[in-house]
């Protein structure tokens, strides 16, 4: 261990436990919060009943001599894998399947002092590169992660799948590429990928889900705050109850059912939207599709004001006991239900808009 290490142990009071990486070890610290980073690898986390952190990890690849791992105790907690960054900045991961992810190490480094410390002989301009193979070195980590009850813990990953279930804390979940999936939280959740499907289900707590580009399946979640955005890919969302849903794509289909909240806001450049809720709050409901078909299913006792426009397509309503206020080919304008209550407005530049009772 060089003197940086030693200087920052010494500072931080931390107890680190290093060496080359053998086929698994195990880890047994304290910590309120936990911070996890790994480049390359499949991590899944699991809440237990018990009063320490528990991290089993198994170095994998021809190359995984190279890897070490890196444990600080205590408060903010954190453990990572190191990797040999000064040496080499090419790794193969054969489950990566085709093309590669390039990681810029200066962003990867802000999560803490810690990092900063391993990786401080590296540049902000660096970067490192996964491909599949034929190039540097073949070397990753598979992580089993156990906390306890209460302790919040983020999680970095750059390759690679990551899973989160059956925890009862706050949990933060960031992969640049690779798949995600989060089940039976209590705790607010956030799921980043750049790259990558997300499966959230069982969730209690605000959901904020972003992807660059993969579809995203959610169900049972109740939370104040519902977020969901990816720029490519279709989204689900079966059973929600919050005060606001918001799911906004790019260019995807938006499919949901049993939707129980104050304010919705569905927002796609191209994709049809079926919208169907179980309850309608009296906040303001809003559905903006480039181009699309669109489905909305009210409670029988919904009060509301309704406007609808489409640039191309007709326009079908049944909803009894409406007034109608206004209506033409491809704009109509009503209330249901004496109208005192919340809003509804679709936008469509293209595409059939259908409002029906459930």
């Amino acid at each position: 261990m060089n003197a940086r290490f030693l200087s920052s142990l010494v500072a931080g009071a931390l107890l680190v436990l290093a060496g080359p990486a053998l086929a698994q070890e195990e880890y047994s610290f304290e910590g309120d919060q936990l911070l996890v980073s790994n480049l390359i690898g499949n991590i899944t986390v699991s809440g237990h009943d018990g009063s320490r952190i528990i991290v089993r990890a198994r170095a994998e690849g021809d190359d995984a001599g190279v890897l070490d791992f890196q444990v600080k105790e205590g408060g903010r907690a954190e453990f990572h894998v190191v990797y040999p960054l000064d040496d080499e900045l090419r790794y193969s991961y054969p489950r990566r399947g085709n093309g590669r992810t390039q990681i810029n190490v200066g962003s990867w480094r802000d999560d803490s002092s810690f990092l900063e410390d391993l990786y401080g002989d590296l540049s902000s301009r660096d970067k490192v590169e996964v491909s599949d193979g034929g190039r540097g070195l073949e070397a990753w980590a598979d992580l089993e992660i156990l906390v306890p009850n209460g302790v919040s813990t983020r999680i970095r990953l750059a390759v690679g799948e990551l899973e989160a279930r059956d925890v009862h804390a706050p949990v933060d979940l960031d992969t640049y590429s690779g798949p995600v999936r989060a089940e039976n939280i209590v705790g607010d959740t956030r799921i980043d990928t750049g790259s990558g499907s997300v499966v959230a289900r069982s969730i209690t707590g605000d959901l904020h889900i972003d992807t660059g580009s993969g579809k995203v399946e959610v169900a049972d979640v109740q939370g104040d705050d519902i977020l969901i955005d990816t720029g490519s890919g279709s989204v689900t969302v079966d059973g929600a109850s919050g005060r606001s849903l918001k799911v906004d794509t790019g260019s995807g289909s938006v499919r949901t059912s049993d939707i129980d909240a104050e304010d919705t806001l569905i927002d796609t450049g191209s994709g049809s939207v079926t919208l169907d809720l179980v309850r309608m709050g009296e906040g303001r409901h809003v559905i903006d599709t480039g181009s699309g078909s669109v489905t909305v299913r009210l409670p029988s006792d919904a009060s509301c004001r309704i406007s609808a426009d489409t640039g191309s397509g007709g326009i079908n309503l049944d909803v009894p006991n409406a007034t109608l206020r206004r209506m033409s080919r491809d704009h109509v304008e009503l209330d249901i239900g004496g109208g005192s209550g919340g809003s509804l407005e679709i936008d469509t530049g293209s595409g059939s808009i259908t409002i029906e009772t459930r």
